[in-house]
């Protein structure tokens, strides 16, 4: 055995898989016909495999890069959700389950899988990342907003240690990390917005102590983060979009509402806290007129700058050889989002989520080599087809942007948005969240829409400037979007001030404009708030989930819920103890 390799991992591959006294957890065999929704994929076994995770189906698919095919699937969970290889042992992988809230261990066994073992972490865990030296693992928990350390020796090693997982909770929703191995600092993304943090999780690091920075960036739905080869710098995908711009035919044409971005940035800038972040950044605009480049999503990139980005929302590879900037564009299958590069170099495995498969690319050559379907499945339903329009964005103006790009996650961007929904420009208002819109009409802030159907086709043709939708195709999308579950509850660490703040809601007469169990109602009412036209009646968002809100009110001018209580006291027309102010602060959180 490697000497360089932890104690350990020693002892765990002396056991062996099935036989482990960690249990002999074998997962299942796949059902033939299903979807699977590949999210997250590694190359493993010195290059000739590939493994994927699968959201949809629970499932790790095994593929091999020589034949191009797949050699095995095996379930190993409900809804998985990101993947990563140890390093100090390629044939033990790490996948978190959205779902069952879990670390999975898994050990690859030829073409199948054994379960080592589970482990419960913050719920909604989306990503893992895993240290260069296989000491921690690293978990994103996006609606819990926590970052959960492991220490993996402790987890995976002599059963009798206690396993040893410190929280870190976060102002925003996390998704996209970075390690930095020399200064032991995690790098963390806004999952929907525009938020980017620095932790300190050297040896010792203390939990509510080691966020050492969170900046602000002028972006929103960051997809991936490496760090360059050959320069001290942080890149990263993402998306931009202006509150001065206008839903007009001209302002989408020129990118003047959305863009898609390759940003550069100093990483001395980055973990700094007093260093000004943007200072030596370096922006790439990924399309133009009439060549869109909607969603940019996973991306590789070599020492000789040769490049790929995958174009989640077109359908496309991006390719840059260092001297022509993104001048090659490959067809990819529906939805490409997570890239890797073949330990050569030359060739780049493309998650294709919507359509069950992997491209391969020659990235020399830029040519398709082929590309392999996971596996058969069934009939696309109504929602299916809707899921696809909704992440498509060849339905706005040129595949600038698609509804995802607005609403991610189904969720929010946080941002605010300047289109005629009102009627009249100068008034941008706060995107809202889709999820639970099918028990919330009317729609937009005005309540100008009745059924879900009429605001979709309104927002295709008017703030998309698309191509008007078929009748079937906007049902579609309506059938989709009802399937958006409302965000999480937040936990009820405080059932008793959470009932407290549930009374001073009610004594507030709160319900008048936010009944239950949706907390909306179908009128339209002043909120003593007004825009910048004047307008001052809106139809009131539901305040489930409200605590995910990055703001608040139809402009954003709340930056939290305690400004909304104490700062504007809006609607409070009595006074209130900073007791009870507190308690309902707590009662809103936890809807």
């Amino acid at each position: 055995m490697n000497s360089t390799w932890p104690k350990w991992l020693v002892a765990l591959m002396l056991i062996g898989g099935g036989d482990s006294i960690l249990g002999p957890l074998i997962a299942g065999a796949a059902p033939p016909s299903h979807w699977r929704r590949p999210v997250a994929l590694v190359v493993v076994d010195n290059g000739r495999q590939l493994v994927t995770a699968n959201q949809r189906s629970g499932s790790l698919s095994l593929l091999d890069l020589d034949q191009l095919k797949v050699d095995g699937e095996v379930v190993v969970g409900q809804q998985l959700s990101d993947l990563a290889t140890v390093p100090a042992d390629e044939t033990l992988l790490l996948t978190t389950d959205e779902v069952k809230h879990e670390l999975i261990a898994v050990r690859r066994q030829g073409a199948t899988f054994a379960v080592m073992k589970r482990l419960a972490v913050s719920p909604y865990p989306v990503t893992v990342r895993i240290a260069p030296d296989s000491r921690q693992a690293f978990v994103a928990s996006l609606w819990s907003r926590t970052i959960s350390v492991v220490d993996i020796s402790a987890w995976l090693g002599d059963p009798g240690n206690a396993v040893s997982v410190r929280e870190i909770l976060l102002p925003f929703a996390p998704r996209e990390m970075l390690f930095i191995d020399e200064q032991r600092k995690l790098i963390v993304a806004d999952a929907f917005g525009s938020r980017l943090a620095v932790l300190n999780v050297a040896d010792g690091f203390l939990p509510d102590r080691c966020v050492e920075s969170i900046k602000e960036l002028p972006a929103h739905a960051i997809r991936q983060m490496r760090l360059h080869p050959t320069k001290p710098r942080l890149v990263m995908t993402h998306q931009m979009m202006s509150r001065l711009a206008h839903t007009t035919f001209d302002d989408v044409h020129w990118g003047s509402l959305m863009t898609n971005c390759l940003r550069s940035l100093p990483m001395a800038n980055v973990l700094d806290p007093k260093a000004k972040l943007l200072e030596g950044s370096v922006i790439d605009y990924l399309g133009g007129p009439e060549r869109g480049a909607g969603d940019p999503a996973g991306f590789v990139l070599r020492a000789d700058g040769a490049l790929a980005v995958a174009l989640s929302g077109t359908n496309e590879l991006l390719l840059d050889d260092g001297k022509q900037l993104f001048s090659y564009r490959l067809p990819m299958e529906d939805h490409p989002t997570a890239v890797a590069l073949s330990l050569d170099g030359q060739r780049v495995f493309v998650a294709n989520s919507l359509s069950d498969s992997v491209t391969v690319v020659d990235l020399t050559r830029r040519q398709v080599l082929g590309n392999i379907s996971l596996g058969p499945h069934p009939e696309l339903t109504a929602a299916d087809r809707g899921e696809r329009l909704f992440h498509n964005a060849k339905v706005s103006h040129d595949g600038w942007f698609s509804c995802a790009s607005c609403h991610i996650d189904g969720h929010t961007n946080g941002q605010l948005n300047d289109n005629f929904t009102d009627g009249s420009f100068g008034s941008p208002k706060r995107v809202l969240s889709l999820r639970g819109v099918a028990d919330t009409a009317p729609y937009a802030w005005s309540g100008r829409f009745e059924t879900l159907t009429e605001q979709i086709e309104h927002s295709v043709r008017s703030t998309m400037q698309g191509e008007p939708l078929n009748a079937e195709a906007a049902d579609d999308l309506a059938v989709f979007l009802r399937t958006l579950p409302p965000p999480p509850l937040a936990s009820l660490s405080k059932p008793t001030a959470v009932a407290r703040g549930a009374a001073v809601f009610e004594k507030l007469k709160c319900a008048r404009c936010h009944t239950g169990p949706t907390f909306t109602s179908s009128q339209i009412v002043d909120v003593k708030l007004r825009d910048e036209q004047g307008h001052s009646q809106f139809n009131p968002p539901s305040l489930r989930g409200v605590s995910h809100n990055a703001s608040f009110f139809h402009d954003g001018r709340a930056n939290a819920l305690e400004d909304v209580v104490k700062k504007f006291r809006h609607q409070i027309d009595i006074d209130l103890t900073p007791d009870e102010m507190q308690d309902l602060i707590t009662f809103l959180a936890s809807l």
